[in-house]
């Protein structure tokens, strides 16, 4: 090996040393202050000209990622404390419903009021109720099959003429395409319903989207259809 690399490598193992000491001890400085008078550090425009302000600089930059990772924290915190309240809501109206005419109000103001969903549409299989109302049909929902995975909540895209026919009224004409989440419900395993919720915007009901939601408000509409079919 050449006297030129010995050389590089010595320097190389001096340094490593030195950064391990003074993380070691990080109170070196203070307690060896005469040490920062033979101190040589670079100077360049607009960069702090001193260890200390260098080292104020560095905590300064981490107070403001902290700032911001709180920041953040809040506002996922606020997000979630509102996603609870209308959570909270929507159950307690909905362990009130005693007819179908009350769950159909209480589909509108929650959904379309408060979730700010464009539309809502609940089909119940039934042949036992006849009753005509804006938001509860009672029939197979008109929709592929396919487009239904099981008892599983589905996020779809849909062209405006399947929301048309999903939804049985005019749509949004801006977007060739909109999104709706499928919500099958049912009692003892058996599938007795679906409910529709859909949204102008084709994004917000997306197969990336989380479903712990749609399952619980699955378990309780199966359990308010089931009463009123009763």
């Amino acid at each position: 090996m050449s006297p030129k690399k010995d050389k590089n490598k010595d320097t190389d193992s001096t340094e490593e040393s030195v950064i391990s000491y003074l993380q070691d001890n990080p109170n070196f400085f203070f307690e060896n202050e005469s040490v920062l008078s033979r101190v040589i550090l670079s100077h360049n425009p607009g960069d702090a000209s001193s260890l200390m302000e260098r080292q104020i600089n560095s905590l300064r930059s981490e107070n403001r990622k902290i700032q911001s990772d709180m920041s953040s924290m809040v506002k996922i915190a606020e997000k979630n404390h509102a996603i609870f309240e209308k959570t909270k809501s929507l159950s307690l109206s909905l362990f009130e419903v005693d007819s179908w005419r009350k769950l159909n109000e209480v589909l509108a103001t929650q959904f379309l009021k408060n979730f700010k969903a464009d539309y809502i549409l609940c089909n119940v299989i039934t042949e036992a109720v006849t009753q005509d109302l804006d938001h509860i049909k009672f029939e197979k929902i008109k929709i592929s099959e396919n487009l239904i995975s099981g008892s599983e909540p589905a996020c779809l895209q849909l062209r405006s003429e399947e929301m048309k026919d999903l939804f049985g009224k005019p749509h949004n004409q801006k977007n060739d395409t909109e999104s709706v989440i499928l919500i099958p419900f049912g009692k003892k395993g058996a599938v007795t319903g679906v409910l529709s919720i859909g949204s102008h915007d084709p994004n917000r009901f997306s197969s990336d989207l989380d479903t712990l939601f749609a399952v619980y408000v699955s378990s309780l509409i199966g359990k308010i259809v089931y009463r009123l079919c009763e």
